[in-house]
């Protein structure tokens, strides 16, 4: 569900297609020989259509978006069409084409022209362009299909079919596509990602971004030790490379070995500190091994560069309920402009936890019984109820939520896959065990139900077969 007030700042957010620069505020599509002024409902229809670059907009959501579903005739929409096509024309971007699905809505593509293949080195700027518009969209590490650079890369693996690193990039954004699309899709991107990973291995035979996709794409519930063997490979040939490196980081913190993930994510920060892949996943290594003065540091950074990422907000707002700074975490709930377009039962469970955690005893048996049962209708509601099972330190509680979890036992089993009422948030459409060895699980450890979670779930025979123990199996360190 996207809510009026974010769809009004992404409107704002401009485009940048290849050679081509839609700024929507101005309503101007620029390219480098012309610059065309739109009306505002052919800018509407534009940015709807490029967010969902190769992808079908109904009819109904073109009519909603746009006049906000006011009653309007088949003529006004077909009008805005037209006039779309024709700025695209006059800013000679006609290579960016509307395709017509007759009686159910448009899809934008971005096609080679006419002769485009096979062409000159100094016509490939649109193959550059679309290189870094990947890159910098696995850095963004948004939890949602990135539909315009997917198809940027599609023109661009057409325009040179030989690029291995195009190929490469596209596995490896399919790869992430396949994780958070929505469940009739993830199939669609997990083949895509499976032949284009092909296609540049076949051109460059280490291209690490191929050998990073084919090694993430399946889930790594039970399979870290292929995954983590698999990773490893990649970094003896390219030490430095940031997927793979970032994708041992979550290997390691999800099987317990938190320091280690945080000296992997250490490195990538210091390389690319904008990343906000690298920012959240570092904000929760901080608070695992006890930095709070680090954790506090990397997260409120990255809370003012990235106020509404679901992932850094999400890690901002945990880690200040869980150091008993509830007012700030309410503050976060209260400001709508500035965190993601949550959803009013997230919402209100939020606010229910934090009231919990400075209540009475009423207030607290009723945010874990709402845990318990929020818990069954998605993974990421499942996490949040961990978190608050954790902050209220019910052992019951988080125990019977793990179990529904990771087993999918109780009363309310989680459903393997996100559903559209949760919030978008990384790493929570897949089971992932990493939260076990965050502060939620402190003081829970010596339980016998933690243990059997652990064999249950394959990560005592990954620590045996491994030889690689856990943080919390092993003496303590001076380091901080």
């Amino acid at each position: 569900m996207t809510h009026h007030g974010q769809r009004s700042r992404e409107s704002e957010v401009e485009l940048v297609i290849g050679s081509v620069r839609v700024r929507p505020r101005e309503r101007i599509v620029e390219t480098p020989t012309a610059c065309v002024t739109v009306e505002p409902l052919v800018m509407q229809l534009l940015t709807a259509l490029t967010r969902r670059a190769g992808q079908l907009v109904t009819r109904r959501e073109i009519f909603d978006r746009c006049w906000g579903g006011a009653p309007v005739g088949d003529d006004s929409l077909n009008r805005i069409v037209a006039g779309l096509r024709k700025a695209l024309q006059r800013a000679a971007a006609d290579w960016i084409t509307i395709e017509t699905v007759p009686a159910t809505g448009y899809l934008l593509r971005l096609i080679p022209r006419a002769g485009e293949q096979g062409i000159p080195v100094q016509d490939a700027d649109d193959v550059r362009r679309a290189i870094e518009a990947a890159l910098d969209s696995w850095r963004a590490g948004l939890p949602e299909p990135d539909h315009l650079r997917l198809e940027l890369l599609r023109r661009a693996c057409a325009l040179q079919p030989d690029n291995a690193q195009a190929h490469g990039l596209l596995a490896l954004l399919c790869r992430l596509a396949a994780e958070y699309a929505e469940p009739g899709a993830a199939s669609i991107y997990v083949a895509e990602c499976e032949s284009s990973a092909r296609r540049a291995l076949a051109l460059e035979s280490h291209q690490p971004d191929a050998m990073t996709a084919l090694a993430s794409v399946e889930p790594l519930m039970g399979r870290w030790l292929d995954a983590r063997e698999r990773l490893m490979a990649i970094r003896e040939v390219h030490r430095q490379h940031p997927a793979a490196t970032h994708d041992l980081a979550i290997v390691e913190m999800a099987t317990g070995r938190v320091r280690a993930a945080k000296e992997l994510m250490d490195s990538l920060l210091g390389a690319d500190s904008l990343a906000p892949c690298y920012c959240y996943k570092s904000i929760y290594q901080h608070w695992s091994i006890g930095d709070e003065a680090g954790m506090d540091r990397i997260a409120d950074r990255a809370i003012q560069l990235w106020p509404t990422h679901p992932a850094v907000w999400t890690a901002r707002f945990w880690t200040l309920a869980y150091t008993q700074r509830t007012k700030a975490a309410l503050s976060m709930l209260a400001d709508a402009a500035v965190r993601p377009d949550l959803p009013p039962p997230a919402l209100a469970f939020m606010r229910q936890t934090l009231l919990a955690a400075v209540g009475a005893a009423e207030e607290r048996n009723a945010a874990l019984a709402a845990s318990i049962k929020i818990a069954g209708t998605g993974p990421a509601q499942a996490i949040a109820s961990l978190f608050t099972a954790g902050l209220l330190q019910s052992r019951d509680a988080i125990f019977e939520i793990a179990e529904a979890y990771y087993f999918r036992t109780g009363n309310a089993p989680v459903p393997m896959r996100h559903t559209a009422e949760e919030l978008s948030v990384n790493d929570q459409h897949r089971r992932v065990t990493q939260i076990l060895f965050t502060p939620v699980f402190n003081g829970m450890r010596d339980d016998l139900r933690f243990v059997s979670i652990c064999q249950r779930a394959g990560l005592s025979s990954y620590w045996e077969v491994s030889g690689l123990r856990p943080d919390f199996q092993r003496p303590a360190t001076s380091d901080p």
